[in-house]
């Protein structure tokens, strides 16, 4: 399996101009015909050099052009209102950035796919896992089409076929036994959405610095120095950086099977934490679990206060850092904000810690959240109650001492 093999992922040799030949048959193969494609897929030999040459840098790119191409020849708004056309630098900026975010993160998701095979009964190949993680991601990449016309990008959406790619292939390829073939790919899809995310919240953030000129950040600057700000907050490169940095490293640990688990909070001493009662309501229904995969952990504690005619369920919660996505997060600085006649949203960042709050006053339905260093969570989820009271819980518990307890 050496990178060296030249055997392309294809299964026919069809011409195709400026393309690998088979290409296109096998993307419309696994999107019409999964299941015998994968069954090709896992017995052909390849590399994943030669998956990455002769698959995966084609289709990877759809996306990201045909959003910079869209959004400069037909721009971004609304249709005889408000239209605005990205500038070239902007543009090409972001489909570059997002380019290769999207193959950085197909190899990532294969090291995952990888390291959590055992834990799932399946068996650790690093090659069947790459060729799940590129072939699944075909809807993902072709659907990146209708970013040509942004009143389609809608129907982007249909490139969440590839989560269904992913439940055929995934089990087949890792040799995963039915029984626990559905929970290993349920927590590959988790990573998969959280990966996206970054690909897509991290592309627009450069793309959208390059068009504003805002935040006197300059592209060719040192990350360590830089922090470009949008019109929804900043983002530090610097932190970014070393969090991508420690993804790559706790990644690498994991294909050499050396990741050691990330230590996390005991649940029960988080526990202890809540308040044994609020509002004169005593505390009921508390439950504490912890556990993981793949070298992440994440211990949660929560309890129930009936207070006042409502209910407000409080939750504390470590992540560890999710492998260092927690530091991606902790790297944001957010200030976005949404308000109607039916309630409000907002996200924002408050003395380096995030804060989430909902609230629907036609369901008289809040969610408050404080997130710290991207894996300590506080939050309170309330019925019938005012946003006064959510947040006063949630201050009842000290993060400091939470802190505390973690790794």
């Amino acid at each position: 399996m050496s990178d060296t093999e030249p055997t392309p992922p294809s299964v026919s040799r069809g011409p195709s101009a400026g393309l690998p030949p088979g290409l296109i048959e096998r993307a419309v193969n696994i999107i019409l015909r999964p299941a015998p494609t994968w069954e090709t897929i896992a017995s052909e030999s390849a590399s994943v050099k030669s998956i990455y040459m002769g698959y995966v840098l084609f289709l990877a790119a759809i996306g990201p052009v045909c959003a910079a191409v869209g959004s400069m020849v037909f721009g971004r708004g609304i249709p005889g209102l408000m239209v605005l056309h990205t500038p070239p630098l902007a543009a090409v900026a972001s489909a570059i950035v997002g380019y290769a975010l999207n193959l950085g993160m197909v190899y990532v998701l294969a090291l995952i796919i990888d390291a959590l095979a055992p834990s799932f009964g399946g068996r650790k190949d690093m090659l069947s896992a790459f060729k799940v993680a590129a072939y699944s991601s075909t809807a993902a990449w072709v659907a990146g089409v209708f970013g040509l016309i942004p009143a389609l990008a809608i129907l982007g959406l249909l490139g969440f076929y590839s989560f269904y790619l992913l439940y055929l292939g995934l089990p087949r390829l890792m040799q995963a036994p039915a029984d626990k073939g559905l929970g290993y790919t349920v927590v590959v899809i988790i990573v998969s959405i959280v990966l996206w995310i970054i690909v897509a919240a991290i592309g627009g953030t450069i793309g959208g610095a390059a068009m504003m000129g805002m935040g006197g950040a300059s592209l060719t600057q040192p990350m360590a120095e830089s922090t470009v700000t949008t019109p929804v907050g900043s983002v530090d490169l610097g932190k970014l950086q070393k969090a991508a940095d420690q993804m790559s490293k706790q990644a690498e640990a994991m294909k050499n099977g050396t990741a050691a688990p990330v230590k996390v909070a005991d649940a029960s001493a988080m526990a202890a934490l809540m308040p044994a009662s609020y509002m004169g309501a005593a505390a009921i229904d508390p439950s504490t679990s912890s556990g993981g995969a793949g070298g992440v952990n994440v211990a949660t504690a929560e309890t129930t206060y009936p207070v006042s005619g409502g209910t407000i369920r409080l939750k504390v919660s470590d992540s560890g850092g999710l492998g260092g996505l927690g530091g991606m997060m902790a790297a944001a600085n957010m200030n976005v904000s949404n308000s109607s006649a039916g309630g409000y949203d907002k996200l924002t960042t408050q003395n380096g810690e995030m804060v989430s709050e909902k609230y629907d006053s036609n369901a008289h339905h809040g969610e408050y959240a404080v997130i710290a260093d991207g894996r300590y969570s506080i939050s309170a989820e309330g019925d019938h109650v005012d946003m006064d009271k959510l947040k006063a819980l949630v201050a009842s518990v000290d993060m400091n001492r939470l802190k505390a307890l973690g790794g």
